[in-house]
């Protein structure tokens, strides 16, 4: 179920986290009052360690220069997470899931990354994407919105 996460406890956060922190935008408040969390120590941030290639692969996508990728990826390291590894068990889950629901508005190929991280590690996925927050269950992950988040 999607709810509101205020402190305490471990989620795996997204790529739109990192966005919204560094970048700005409609949950950038939000963004802020995880991020402020975890700084004091009140939350444990993880993130799948596809994060940064989607970050990246998101960046360029833009047609944005490799130096602002490249900063952008440096400011991602000023922020309490940490990244957990690849596997191929992960991997392999993340093609199942992304052949099954993925598609244009639907599970993006690197959402799939992220959903697949937080059911192997069975952790809450902190999200401002609508397709997981909706589909949450049939993906087989818990889910926390991040537009719900108080700050």
């Amino acid at each position: 179920m999607a709810r509101d996460e205020r402190s305490g406890g471990v989620l795996l956060g997204d790529t739109d986290l990192f966005f919204f922190y560094l970048k700005g935008g409609r949950f950038q408040a939000q963004a802020e009052g995880v991020i402020k969390e975890s700084k004091k120590g009140n939350l444990e941030l993880k993130t799948s360690s596809e994060v940064y290639d989607d970050a990246i692969s998101a960046i360029r996508a833009d047609g944005v220069s490799l130096h602002v990728a490249h900063s952008f990826v440096s400011d991602m390291r000023s922020i309490p997470h940490t990244a957990l590894p690849m596997s191929a068990e992960i991997a392999e889950e993340a093609m199942s899931l992304y052949r099954r629901y993925g598609g244009r508005r639907k599970l993006s190929y690197f959402d799939s990354f992220h959903v697949a991280t937080a059911k192997r590690y069975e952790l809450r996925l902190l999200t401002s994407d609508q397709y997981i927050i909706e589909n949450f269950r049939p993906l087989g992950v818990q889910v926390s919105d991040l537009s719900l988040w108080k700050t």
